[in-house]
Formats: structure tokens, C-alpha cells, sequence
């Protein structure tokens, strides 16, 4: 077991060395751009959206007017032969009515008309937005990956470390479970007890669960899922 924590501490420094590349100013600008560029694609889909509805109702109130147009005719070429006062206040009714229906789709086809000129124009920023967002990423992958290179020999020599510590391990059962839990992003995988807490999350343990390490040695926390050893 003793190896394998000297290995744990190994492994510990590679992370470290990671965290370094990971918190470089270059990380954290790369992901505030990469965080405008999905956001940028997710209100792309939500102006297309809006586009297709306005295109949707554009049609819709087009298609009225032929209709509009039609009832017009109808009220110009009544027989005026006979006309009289009711029949007069008949014609003027429906032409206002008529009159008020093509103001009301005149406004509506108007702010369609302003909406689309508001997509295009907030489309044409995000545009510009996303496309200086790209070259800034570019730029900034490269200052990342220049970090990665320069502590890449490091974590090769840290690498090489535990390489030649493996052949001493003798439980190779736990070693494969360190690996494991490792590798599903448990780390440190084996800390020790401290006091009635646990010494990677610092959970107070329950009683029942001190008592029971006492005989198992080793037990994983039921909160953080690191194996707790008991520090003898």
C-alpha cells in the first residue's frame, strides 16, 4: 500500500501541473469565448426561429388582402339606382368596417416589417460578435497549447516516476482500483481519517461507520466516494 500512495503523491503533482495549464490566463479566456461562441449558436437558432414565425405571419396577413380587395369591388359596384338614406348608411358602414380592417393588418404588416429589420440587425452584430470570438480563440489555443508544452516535460519525468514504481507493487488489486476511480475523477482515491472526519471531503462520519473501519481498515466515504484509511 505504501507504494501505491507514493504513486497517489506522483499523481498528485501531475495534477497540479495540469491545474497550471488549466488556470493560465489563456484557459479561462479561451473558455469565456468558447462559452460566446455556444451562446452565440444557441440565439442564432433562437433568431431563425423568430424569422420563420415572422415569415409565417407575413403570409398570413398577405393572403387577406385579395380578400379585402374582393369586398371593396363589392361595395363600389352596388346598384346605387334606388338609393336612399338607409341603404347609404349600409355602404358607409361597411366601407369603415372595411376601412378599419385594412388599418389594422396595415399596422400588423408593419411591425412585421420593423421585427424583420430588428432580426437582421441583431443577426448582422451577432455575426460580427462571433466572428472576432473565432480569431480570439485561435489566437488563444496557441498560448495554451505553449503552456502545455512547457510543462509537458515535467509531467513526463513525473510519468517516468511511476513507471518504474509499478513493478514493486504488491496489491495489485487495490492498485487497479486506484486506476479506476482515477480515472472516473475520484482523486485522491486513498486519504486518511481525521479525528471522526473524512479526510479528503471533511464529512463528519457516523459512528456505525468508525466502528466498522475499524475492522475493514478501509472504507469508501459515502459522500465523496474516496476510500478512507485508518490512520494507525
Amino acid at each position: 500500500m505504501k507504494t501505491i500512495l507514493e504513486i497517489q503523491k506522483l499523481d498528485a503533482q501531475i495534477k497540479a501541473l495540469e491545474r497550471e495549464v488549466d488556470k493560465c490566463p489563456a484557459s479561462v479566456d479561451f473558455k469565456k469565448y468558447k462559452s460566446i461562441l455556444q451562446n452565440g449558436r444557441e440565439r442564432f437558432n433562437q433568431l431563425e426561429i423568430q424569422a420563420n414565425e415572422i415569415i409565417k405571419n407575413f403570409n398570413l396577413a398577405n393572403n387577406k388582402f385579395p380578400k379585402y380587395k374582393g369586398n371593396s369591388d363589392i361595395i363600389r359596384k352596388k346598384n346605387t339606382a334606388n338609393i336612399n338614406l338607409e341603404n347609404i348608411s349600409s355602404l358607409i358602414g361597411e366601407a369603415n368596417a372595411l376601412i378599419g380592417d385594412l388599418t389594422e393588418e396595415n399596422k400588423r404588416m408593419e411591425d412585421l416589417v420593423r421585427k424583420s429589420e430588428e432580426i437582421v440587425r441583431k443577426s448582422a452584430e451577432l455575426s460580427q460578435k462571433l466572428t472576432e470570438a473565432k480569431l480570439r480563440s485561435k489566437a488563444i489555443k496557441e498560448k495554451i497549447e505553449e503552456k502545455k508544452q512547457e510543462v509537458a516535460p515535467k509531467i513526463a519525468e513525473i510519468n517516468k516516476k511511476i513507471k518504474s514504481l509499478e513493478p514493486q507493487i504488491q496489491d495489485k488489486a487495490n492498485y487497479e482500483k486506484y486506476k479506476e476511480m482515477k480515472e472516473n475523477g475520484i482523486f485522491p482515491v486513498f486519504v486518511k481519517l481525521k479525528d471522526v472526519f473524512c479526510g479528503r471531503c471533511n464529512v463528519e462520519l457516523p459512528l456505525n461507520f468508525i466502528e466498522k473501519l475499524k475492522t475493514k481498515k478501509m472504507l469508501p466515504c459515502e459522500h465523496c466516494g474516496c476510500i478512507i484509511m485508518l490512520d494507525k
